[in-house]
């Protein structure tokens, strides 16, 4: 009878210990769905916000709806459905919908309808009825060299963070900002398509990231309005009026934005405007042997040191490449109330070459300009309201069709056009590359890895089974 008792009051503690665990374990599963941390382990961070998209969950005001209509075996699935939970973890105004337009067809062709979309492999951004509709090769880029071997594409670079925190800002913000740019002096043409003279790449950048662009003739216009966020002059070859000259004066004497790319020996008449607001630009090819690029002139340069600056400060890791350049320079003495700041440097080796028609560089002490060279700068002045800013290049074509994609160069232009419309909480958000690790095995490995997984574990597991069956029956 006792021992009766003994093991009816064993199993009554083992059952009481049994149902603790499990309310416990239920516990801690509910408080975890509510309260809960991520960590992101992957080399390159693929869903670890930036500082910028935290702030722009923060500033968000209205509630945003993101329906993503992805098949769960869609190459981006898993990247964006990671990110986008990151995305709401940060901000409760963010609502996000998954819809297989496969399997659930009803509800796919009802949001089609409501949103007004034909191609049901998008991601949407929807908030206060505006939207911005994101395709594959805005959230990715690809390598597509696979498919000459009759392969799939596979994902070379993920761009999700950087297309949702600008689709964000989008939806955010009642009107797209303006970008004016100038033609009628030869510059890079807005639309083309040309890899050596175009601008197609860069301005389908510009509308993806919300921004509106227009090309203008100025000796047509009476004034810049102040709608014109920003002015963008590209590589000019010809001088401006001095109608052009007079409004583009006025504009940045009121606050205005003014870029200026200006590739070497092209008078452009821009010069006398420029050292008014502090930068000067010089009369030379910039060249750097220490830096040069394998079977190229010096004179393409490679850029890697970067000065302190909201418009270089995430470019600390990354290079930039100009196909060819003259020196950027605060001007001396510097105008009074005038902010001029270099932005890319040379190394020490590099300098100011100011015979441009040699085709052989040699530096002459009194004649050249002694490295470092600066061939971009920024200048800032006025109040606090509607400084007016200027960032001058001295080269156009690195923003090229063909240049744009080369290593840092879309960052920096975009670094310098979010400084310029003041979006600084965009400046260094960019493409993640997607590390492709594979393990080649030869033959007779693969055999040893199929008899150890197969036949050598599980018996390993069986031999301790029946060691423990033996020592029980002991």
């Amino acid at each position: 009878m006792a021992r009766l008792r003994r093991r009816l009051l064993s199993s009554t503690n083992l059952a009481a210990t049994l149902a603790l665990l499990g309310a416990l374990f239920i516990l801690v599963n509910y408080i975890a769905s509510r309260r809960y941390a991520r960590w992101d382990f992957t080399r390159q961070q693929l869903t670890a916000l930036s500082d910028q998209t935290v702030q722009a969950l923060r500033a968000l005001e209205e509630p945003v709806s993101v329906v993503v209509f992805y098949q769960p075996a869609h190459r981006l699935y898993g990247l964006v459905k990671d990110l986008l939970a990151e995305y709401q973890r940060r901000s409760p105004k963010l609502r996000v919908e998954f819809v297989d337009p496969e399997r659930d067809i009803a509800r796919a062709k009802q949001l089609a309808k409501e949103l007004g979309i034909a191609d049901l492999n998008v991601v949407v951004f929807q908030s206060g009825g505006r939207q911005k509709h994101l395709s594959d090769t805005e959230l990715a880029d690809y390598d597509y060299s696979a498919m000459s071997f009759g392969g799939e594409p596979r994902v070379a670079a993920f761009k999700g963070e950087d297309a949702f925190t600008s689709a964000l800002i989008t939806i955010a913000r009642q009107a797209s900002p303006l970008v004016w740019f100038t033609t009628g002096h030869g510059e890079k043409a807005l639309d083309a398509q040309d890899p050596a003279e175009g601008l197609a790449t860069l301005n389908g950048t510009l509308k993806q990231q919300g921004i509106a662009t227009e090309a203008v003739t100025l000796a047509e216009r009476p004034a810049i309005p102040p709608e014109v966020k920003l002015v963008v002059v590209a590589g000019p070859t010809r001088r401006f009026l001095d109608h052009e000259m007079d409004l583009l004066q006025a504009y940045a004497q009121g606050g205005g934005r003014l870029l200026a790319l200006l590739d070497p020996s092209e008078e452009t008449g821009l010069e006398g405007l420029l050292d008014r607001w502090g930068i000067a630009l010089g009369g030379d090819i910039v060249v750097d042997p220490s830096r040069q690029l394998p079977f190229v002139s010096a004179a393409n340069l490679l850029v890697t040191d970067y000065t302190e600056h909201p418009i270089v400060d995430k470019m600390r890791m990354l290079v930039t490449l100009f196909p060819l350049a003259r020196s950027v320079r605060p001007a001396q003495p510097a105008p009074e109330g005038v902010t001029v700041t270099p932005l890319a440097m040379t190394s020490p080796a590099g300098w100011g070459e100011t015979h441009t028609e040699v085709e052989t560089f040699q530096f002459d002490e009194g004649q050249d300009i002694k490295g470092p060279v600066s061939i971009a700068a920024a200048a800032e002045a006025g109040g606090k309201d509607r400084p007016t800013r200027l960032v001058v290049i001295g080269d156009s074509d690195f923003i090229v069709n063909s240049q744009l994609s080369n290593v840092g160069n879309r960052d920096l232009v975009l670094g310098i056009l979010y400084w310029l419309i003041e979006q600084e909480q965009l400046i260094g958000i960019g493409p993640k590359a997607i590390e492709s690790i594979r393990l080649n095995l030869t033959g007779p490995q693969l055999n040893r890895l199929f008899w150890f997984s197969f036949l050598a574990m599980p018996g390993v597991v069986g031999l301790l089974g029946v060691g423990v069956w033996w020592r029980r029956r002991r």
